[in-house]
């Protein structure tokens, strides 16, 4: 879709965007059909896109698929997108119950994005293929000792397998936001975490500069008593010792298991 034509949509029907939903369309041909290709479409899919606003991104991937339902939080879209997806839910994703599918794409609206890529990685489907913030990108791929490495990175690493496929520049959208943005893919895993990974890992990246031990201490209110969980730190050993920001997936699952 050119500028122009995105522009003539707005004006035609009266949209005025607005800032506090992040509403920042995509409108360049070439990466709205590369993020669909992302997709890996087939026959058989299910798909559900999120925040579609005005339909750039819903009309590539209706060229491959009209099995689609959209979740879109501005009811004013609703009579555009209605024209050719078979099933629109108006409401706010975070809220809403998600209809069955097996694969998500979505233009995330940059306020959203935490929440929204932590109810992406609960969810029984086969891929995502999501637009971000370019920091919050790099802060899902980051790995363990680097500044960007966060709860978002664990959580990432452990029940998904992510792929950072593209920078998007800023000029890309309209109206233009104040950073760029970037492409990424998440194929969840099918996997079992102990029962306080959660708690212990939100609980210590309150302090991801900090020695374990003092990290644990700190937000012990988060895990259990003060007692338990200084009694827990006494049983991990030498590891507590270790800088947060440091500690690999793994060890935050083993430290998990033990408690």
């Amino acid at each position: 879709m050119l500028l122009q034509e995105l522009k003539k949509i707005l004006k035609e029907n009266n949209f005025f965007l607005s800032k506090s939903l992040d509403q920042h369309f995509l409108y360049a041909d070439s990466i709205l059909k590369r993020e669909v290709e992302y997709a890996e479409i087939n026959t058989e899919d299910k798909l559900l896109e999120i925040g579609p606003g005005i339909g750039t991104l819903t009309e590539k991937i209706l060229e491959k698929t009209n099995n689609l339902t959209v979740i879109e939080i501005d009811s004013k879209f609703e009579p555009l997108l209605q024209k050719n997806v078979g099933e629109v839910i108006i409401g706010d994703a975070l809220k809403v119950e998600w209809p069955e599918c097996n694969k998500i794409i979505s233009n995330v609206p940059y306020s959203i994005s935490s929440p929204l890529v932590f109810k992406i990685l609960e969810q029984p489907i086969e891929l995502a293929v999501l637009c971000l913030q370019k920091e919050f990108a790099n802060r899902m791929v980051a790995e363990p000792g680097t500044k960007n490495y966060s709860r978002l990175s664990v959580n990432c690493a452990v029940r998904a397998d992510i792929e950072f496929l593209e920078t998007i520049s800023k000029g890309k959208f309209f109206p233009i936001p104040l950073v760029d943005s970037a492409l990424v893919r998440l194929r969840p895993k099918n996997i079992h975490l102990p029962e306080k990974f959660d708690d212990i890992t939100r609980a210590i990246f309150q302090h991801k500069n900090k020695k374990l031990r003092n990290a644990l201490m700190d937000s012990y209110h988060e895990i259990g008593t003060k007692e338990e969980v200084a009694s827990f730190v006494e049983s991990l050993g030498e590891i507590v010792q270790t800088k947060v920001f440091k500690l690999t997936p793994e060890d935050i699952i083993n430290i998990s298991s033990q408690y």
